[in-house]
């Protein structure tokens, strides 16, 4: 059985409320600013509206991970993507390296101290699955918790998948529009959506 913790979501409930993008931000104490850990977009694909709100998808194979010189960036026994700020030295390859472009960059104004052990004003920070403090005490991440029409849970993969059968892996045929960087590489990612298959029908008078 797979310790590989993992998040869902459900196109076809989200109503594009940003609650889970806010709940994040306010949880993670992250002062307005550009850096979002978890971000919420809409899509129009072949005359549709197409919801998708993720983060760090904690690959199988991080692209990020791979390319840090520095090896700032680690994974854990239970999958969880890691990012050592006090390693980091700015070189930046994970955010061209990952292909949803999810390590973030602070400003100045975002992140005005340079704490203690840092070796740059603004190391790459990203979500962490709420592990530092939240999972530890058996609790789920806070942006899941924060859907009022409940289109995110999160668990291992083996329980994401069993829950969910219509789920599917995050995958560059079905969203290609999650794809912002070198789409040539993949990662598998551990994010498991439900997509939304329907169109709405406009009726013409």
């Amino acid at each position: 059985m797979s310790t590989q913790l993992a998040f869902y979501f459900d196109q076809t409930r989200c109503v594009g409320c940003k609650a889970c993008v806010v709940a994040c931000k306010d949880w993670n104490q992250l002062n307005p600013g550009p850096v979002f850990w978890r971000i919420h977009n809409t899509y129009e694909v072949d005359d549709q509206f197409l919801q998708l709100a993720n983060s760090c998808n904690h690959c199988d194979s991080p692209a990020c991970m791979t390319s840090c010189a520095a090896g700032a960036i680690s994974k854990d026994d239970t999958g969880i993507v890691h990012v050592d700020r006090n390693k980091c030295i700015g070189l930046q390859t994970c955010i061209t390296a990952c292909p949803f472009a999810k390590p973030q960059i602070a400003k100045d104004k975002q992140e005005p101290d340079r704490i203690i052990g840092w070796q740059i004003d603004h190391p790459m920070q990203k979500c962490n699955m709420c592990s530092r403090d939240r999972l530890k005490h058996g609790l789920k991440p806070a942006c899941t918790l924060s859907c009022p029409g409940r289109a995110l849970d999160f668990g291992t993969a083996d329980y994401i998948q069993a829950t969910y059968p219509g789920a599917v892996r995050l995958n560059k045929a079905d969203f290609p529009y999650a794809y912002v960087n070198n789409n040539a590489v993949e990662t598998s990612p551990n994010l498991f959506i439900k997509p939304q298959k329907f169109k709405i029908k406009v009726h013409k008078k």
